[in-house]
C-alpha cells in the first residue's frame, strides 16, 4: 500500500473482526494502524509496548471500559498473542452528563486546586469552563453544542432521550494522579475509580453557590455538585487516599546514596 502510495485504507479481517488497515503509521511511532467503530489499534513488532489501543466513544458508552478491554484481550488471544506484562493506562476520562436548562454559575463559583482556568464563549454565551492542565483537567461544557459544532455524535441524543441543554462534567486524569490511587491497569481502574473520583470532586475542585463570605471554601455546594458527589459515592472504592510508591522511595534512596 505504501509503495503504491495508495491513499485509501483497505478492509482486512483479523481474529474474526473487520478493520480498516490505514496506509500510514501512527504519529507516535507505530508502523501499523487498524481501526473500526470500536477500536483504533496501533502496533509494531519492535515497539515497546507493542500495542497502543484507543477505545472509541460509542463503544465505551455502549459497553463500558472494562468490557472493551476484555474484548481486546479476547481478540488478541484468538490471534495467538500473549501478554508479556500488564497493560498501562496513559490517561482516563471520567464524564457525567446533566440536563441543565439554566446555567446559574460562572467561573467564580469554582473552588479548585488548579491555578489556571479558561472560558470559551460563542455569540457572548458561555459554552465551556476549563480548569487545570497537565495531570488533572476539569471541563464543564455544553455537550449539545460540541456535538453540533465538532464531533457529530448525534447518537447521544437517543441515549439521553433529549437533544438540548445537556452539559458534561468531564475529568481528564493522567498517569501520575492515577498512580496515587494505585490505578495502573484496568483491574485497578475497576477497583479504585471511586477513590480517585472522590478526591477529584471533594478536594481538588468543587462548584459552589456564592455568598458574602470572603472565604470561598465556606460557600455551600451547588446542587449540581451535591448530586455529582452522591453519584460518585455509589461507585466501588477501596478507601485509598494515597498509595505509597515503594519504587519511588527506592529510587530516592539510590539517588541520595550516589550523591
Amino acid at each position: 500500500m505504501r509503495q503504491l502510495k495508495q491513499p485509501e485504507p483497505k478492509v482486512i479481517n483479523l481474529g474474526g473482526i473487520e478493520f480498516l488497515l490505514q496506509p500510514y503509521g501512527s504519529s507516535y511511532g507505530f508502523p501499523f494502524v487498524i481501526s473500526n467503530q470500536d477500536f483504533t489499534i496501533s502496533f509494531g513488532e519492535f515497539n515497546n509496548p507493542s500495542f497502543f489501543v484507543k477505545f472509541c466513544s460509542l463503544a465505551l458508552w455502549r459497553e463500558g471500559a472494562i468490557a472493551m478491554h476484555q474484548r481486546f484481550m479476547q481478540w488478541a488471544e484468538r490471534l495467538g498473542l500473549m501478554p508479556l506484562k500488564p497493560e498501562g493506562l496513559s490517561h482516563v476520562d471520567f464524564s457525567f452528563d446533566y440536563h441543565l436548562p439554566v446555567i446559574d454559575f460562572d467561573e467564580d463559583n469554582f473552588v479548585s486546586l488548579s491555578t489556571k482556568d479558561t472560558q470559551y464563549r460563542k455569540d457572548g454565551k458561555i459554552q465551556t469552563f476549563k480548569l487545570g492542565e497537565s495531570d488533572v483537567v476539569l471541563r464543564i461544557y455544553d455537550k449539545v453544542a460540541e456535538i453540533e459544532e465538532q464531533s457529530g455524535k448525534s447518537w447521544f441524543f437517543e441515549l439521553w432521550g433529549i437533544a438540548e441543554n445537556v452539559w458534561r462534567v468531564e475529568w481528564q486524569v493522567r498517569k501520575d494522579i492515577l498512580k496515587r490511587f494505585g490505578i495502573r491497569t484496568f483491574a485497578d481502574l475497576q477497583d479504585g475509580q471511586g477513590d480517585a473520583l472522590r478526591y477529584l470532586v471533594t478536594e481538588h475542585s468543587t462548584l459552589r453557590e456564592k455568598t458574602d463570605d470572603s472565604n470561598r471554601s465556606r460557600w455551600p455546594l451547588h446542587p449540581l455538585w451535591i448530586d455529582l458527589q452522591e453519584q460518585i459515592y455509589k461507585l466501588e472504592n477501596q478507601g485509598i487516599y494515597r498509595e505509597i510508591d515503594q519504587q519511588a522511595i527506592l529510587n530516592e534512596r539510590l539517588l541520595r546514596w550516589n550523591m
